[in-house]
Parts: C-alpha cells; sequence; structure tokens
C-alpha cells in the first residue's frame, strides 16, 4: 500500500552536483500493476536544475535489491533520487534498504515524527505502534528538507512524488550549469541522416550531445533531431550548420499548438491581406456568439474532418485570449475555462471510419478537455439515455443529422446556437450566411459559420502552419470524408510509387479546388 508518494534526497560527493540518478522502487511497478509515471518527471526537469539524468533503475520492494541498487548508484553519481517504497505496510522498505546502502541503521526521527503525527493527526505517544510511525523511521544520518504552503505559510508534508520533486528541487539545482536545447524536425528517414549526424557529434565531441528520434505518425516531420549543449555559443554553430545541411528538409514544427494557440491564431492577422482577412472575420463571428450567448446555450459541430478542426482550433483561441484578457491566465483559471467550454457535437455517419473516430476521441485529449463522453442514439429508449447532467466535452448521436438534431433540443433545450464548419463550397450552401436560423421544418436553432468564405486552401494553410494534428484519412488522399460506403482517396492525388504501387499525396497537396469532392459519391454533405 502507498498512503504517500515517496522521495528522498542523499547528498553524495559535491554539495552542488551535477550527475543524477533515479532508483524507482514497488512490486507495483514491475508487475505492471500501477503506471510509473515519476521518472518523465525527472527526465523532462533536470536539464533546467543543470543536472544530467544518467540513469533510471526499477527494483523490487526488497531491501537487499534496493540496498545494492542505491550502493552502486551512490559510487556512480552526485544525486541520488528515489520513488515508492515509503509508507506503513509491511513492504514499504525503501528507508531500510537505503540505511544497508550507507552502512547506517534507521531510528525514528523526532522532527519527522512531528510532521508525521500532524499530517495523519493522531498521537504516537498514545499509539506507539501505530504503523504510521514507520514513515519517521529513516537513515540517521538524514536531513529533513521542507517545502512551505504559500497559502498558510506552514510547514508541510508532500503527499505525492510531484509535489515533493517541486519541493526539493531548488536544493539540487546547480545555478552556474545551464544546458541549452535546440530542435529541428526533419522530414527525411532517419537512415538518410544517420551519416551526417554523427559527423556532427564526432566534430563537436563532448561539447554537443546530438540526439534522433523518428516517429512513425506524425503527418509533419519523419525524425525530431536534438542538440543540447552547455556552451550556447558552440550551440548555435552546430545548429546552423544542421539547418543549412537539412534545408528544406527542416520544416517549420509546433510541438504543442495547444500551449500557444491565442497568440498563433491572432498572430495570423498579420499574414497575407486576403487570408488574414477570413481569419478575422471568423474570430468576429466567433467573438459575436460568445457575447450574445454562454457556453452552455452553444455547442461545436465536430465530427472529425479538416473543416471542423480549424473551427474548433479557432474558438479555442478566442476563448483563451478572453480569459488572458481579464487577467486569468493561470492553469487553474485554464481548467475553470474548459469546464465551461462549448460541449463538441458528434452525429456519427453510417459506417463511420475508425481513423475519424479515434481522432475525434483524441481531440478531447489534445485540448485537455474533460473525456467522459454522453452517447445518445436516435432508436435508444428513453429509459436508457444518460441525462445531460452527465455529458462530459463530447455529446454523441447516431443517425440522420436532422432527427439528431431534433434529439439534442430535446436533451438540452437551453441550446441556442450551433457552430458549424460549414464553407460556400460545400453542397446547397449557395444562400447561406455567417449566422443564421435553420431551415423551415429542420429543428430551429442558430446556425453559426465563421468559415463561410474560407477556401480549401484556406483550410488546409490554417491547419499547417499551425502544426495541428488532424484525421490521418488525409495523408493518404483522402480531401472529403462522409461515410465508408461513399468516401474514396481524391483521384486527382493519385500517383505511381517508386515501387510501381499506387499511391496518393496528401490533401493538402491538391491544387484544383474545384475538386476537393472528387473522391465523394451520393448526397452525403457531412463534410
Amino acid at each position: 500500500m502507498r498512503t504517500l508518494g515517496s522521495f528522498l534526497h542523499l547528498r553524495v560527493g559535491m554539495l552542488v552536483p551535477r550527475t543524477m540518478g533515479l532508483l524507482v522502487i514497488g512490486d507495483e511497478i514491475l508487475n505492471g500493476k500501477v503506471e510509473e509515471t515519476n521518472s518523465r518527471l525527472v527526465c523532462t526537469t533536470a536539464p533546467s536544475l543543470g543536472l544530467k539524468l544518467r540513469k533510471i533503475s526499477v527494483v523490487p520492494d526488497n531491501v537487499d535489491i534496493i540496498a545494492k541498487e542505491a550502493r552502486e548508484f551512490m559510487h556512480s553519481f552526485d544525486i541520488v533520487l528515489t520513488s515508492g517504497g515509503i509508507g506503513p505496510t509491511h513492504d514499504d522498505v525503501t528507508f531500510e534498504g537505503l540505511a544497508k546502502a550507507l552502512g547506517q541503521k534507521t531510528f525514528t526521527h523526532p522532527e519527522l515524527t512531528h510532521v508525521v503525527e500532524n499530517f495523519f493527526g493522531f498521537d504516537s505517544t498514545v499509539s506507539p505502534s501505530d504503523p504510521r510511525i514507520r514513515l519517521s523511521q529513516v537513515p540517521v544520518s538524514s536531513e529533513l528538507v521542507y517545502g512551505i504552503d504559500h497559502s498558510t505559510g506552514r510547514q508541510r508534508i508532500p503527499r505525492l512524488f510531484h509535489t515533493a520533486f517541486e519541493i526539493i528541487k531548488e536544493h539540487l539545482r546547480d545555478p552556474q550549469i545551464r544546458f541549452h536545447s535546440r530542435s529541428l524536425y526533419v522530414t527525411q528517414e532517419e537512415t538518410q541522416i544517420a551519416v551526417f549526424l554523427s559527423g556532427l557529434a564526432e566534430k563537436y565531441n563532448e561539447a554537443l550531445s546530438v540526439g534522433s528520434y523518428p516517429t512513425f505518425n506524425n503527418s509533419y516531420y519523419r525524425v525530431r533531431v536534438v542538440l543540447d549543449s552547455l556552451d550556447e555559443e558552440i550551440l548555435a554553430l552546430a545548429f546552423q550548420e544542421a539547418k543549412e545541411y537539412f534545408a528544406s528538409h527542416a520544416v517549420a514544427y509546433e510541438p504543442d499548438p495547444v500551449a500557444n494557440a491565442k497568440e498563433a491564431v491572432y498572430s495570423l492577422l498579420k499574414e497575407d491581406a486576403v487570408f488574414s482577412g477570413r481569419v478575422a472575420k471568423a474570430i468576429d463571428i466567433i467573438e459575436a456568439a460568445l457575447k450574445r450567448f454562454s457556453p452552455t446555450q452553444l455547442v461545436i459541430g465536430f465530427n472529425g474532418g479538416k473543416d471542423c478542426t480549424v473551427l474548433l482550433h479557432l474558438i479555442y483561441a478566442v476563448v483563451c485570449h478572453h480569459n488572458s484578457k481579464r487577467g486569468s491566465d493561470s492553469d487553474t483559471a485554464k481548467e475553470i475555462l474548459l469546464k465551461n467550454f462549448p460541449k463538441l457535437l458528434y452525429i456519427r455517419s453510417r459506417s463511420v471510419f475508425p481513423e475519424l473516430e479515434s481522432f475525434v476521441q483524441r481531440t478531447l485529449h489534445f485540448y485537455r478537455l474533460p473525456s467522459s463522453s454522453i452517447f445518445r442514439s436516435s432508436l435508444e429508449c428513453e429509459s436508457e439515455r444518460k441525462r445531460p447532467h452527465q455529458c462530459g466535452s463530447l455529446i454523441v448521436y447516431e443517425g440522420d443529422i436532422k432527427s439528431s438534431m431534433e434529439r439534442l433540443l430535446q436533451d438540452f433545450p437551453d441550446l441556442r446556437g450551433v457552430f458549424m464548419g460549414t464553407r460556400l463550397s460545400d453542397p446547397k450552401t449557395a444562400d447561406l450566411t455567417p449566422v443564421a436560423m435553420t431551415d423551415p421544418g429542420w429543428p430551429q436553432i442558430l446556425r453559426i459559420n465563421p468559415l463561410l468564405d474560407w477556401t480549401y486552401a484556406d483550410v488546409w494553410t490554417f491547419i499547417r502552419k499551425l502544426s495541428l494534428p488532424y484525421c490521418s484519412l488525409y495523408d493518404v488522399g483522402y480531401t472529403s470524408i462522409g461515410s465508408m460506403e461513399d468516401t474514396h482517396p481524391n483521384p486527382k492525388l493519385r500517383h505511381i510509387t517508386e515501387s510501381g504501387r499506387i499511391g496518393y499525396h496528401p490533401a493538402y497537396t491538391l491544387t484544383d479546388l474545384k475538386s476537393e469532392r472528387f473522391g465523394r459519391q451520393g448526397p452525403d454533405p457531412s463534410n
């Protein structure tokens, strides 16, 4: 049982260490019952502390094994961190293992005992056999390091490893050491650039660390090349050399487009006059709707297609922009904002592509939206349906659009508007305006169309320029996606590969904008 996130700081050698080893302790990690996430935190934070993480080892809850591994770490690294194995139960033996590695005994630390008593609310003099006393039995040379709760000014014991690491990391920081890092995103395969990278590493020797990290499911690049150095000038020279070598194979890529969505979207207003004008108009339409209605009165039509991918990101950026104008840019404010973000409406077409379904679900994670969803089939019985308050960020219906909209307004009677990714090049849109009620005979709701005058090229310019993820079908020739029954790769993108097989270029390479729907058969206007 682990009631506390565990953490121990051992000073070895230098007061301000430069190398570090992480010892992860726990049977539950080795048998797969618990997912280990602490090591990633240490990996990503170590460089900013001026530290080099050299090794991560996972060991069971065994005193002898912990002692052996910890002893080796202490001889090899300047800092040893441990994660796991601290608690009130018999298998929490990290302290015993570390004491053995140090050639010491454990003792009940009086100050730590006081902290444990305050945290759990018991008196060890009244209950001397309380198992929680084990938490204060540490190696005799242990030194306590406190964190301060800024809201109360009182000392506290951390409950999770992440909290503990935040407390301890300033004691580990080397103020004289700073790692500098630059990344390039390359469209070539790793085998094509291996010789150059080896030569670059050999040229700069110990002054430069060169890493290459291939990806197999990214729509923008094949390999991420990472250059690290303590010397900023050397890093600049190496980066420029690599940039010149890769030339057009190095692409501009933003690994986290959500984090800077506001800045990136609003910077487009300074781009080409025609495109920036369309972006500005879309933003104005979205802002007007958000001022007129509350988030609970709006939904965002989202079926995983390219147009609604743009639409969702635009709305997200506008909401973030308004949030920052109110001086609410903190993580807590963003969490509150996302909980009140308009829900996504997903109407499943018949025979939906698995790739499209997967992308819809991944989008929730991408935007950090609550991942629980509500499912409503137009054929469900009333008694089987969940109530609206149970809905997360995604409302799902199956069936045709008209009956699904009827059910939507029955389930969410306060709804007033739906954001849609409709463009004038779509079927039956000649008389459509940016804001208009649905046609007579349809469930009455306001259709809000920020992208109405956007072109196919505008959509892909927005997506690719901002490095947005999109459905993988677009990378294999699909330019407009409906159901599996009536959607095929666009014949305009067909080509013969070097191996003599039929292939299709990505959707964003299509230049004949009038042929966007050439891969569609039948009257399915869902995208």
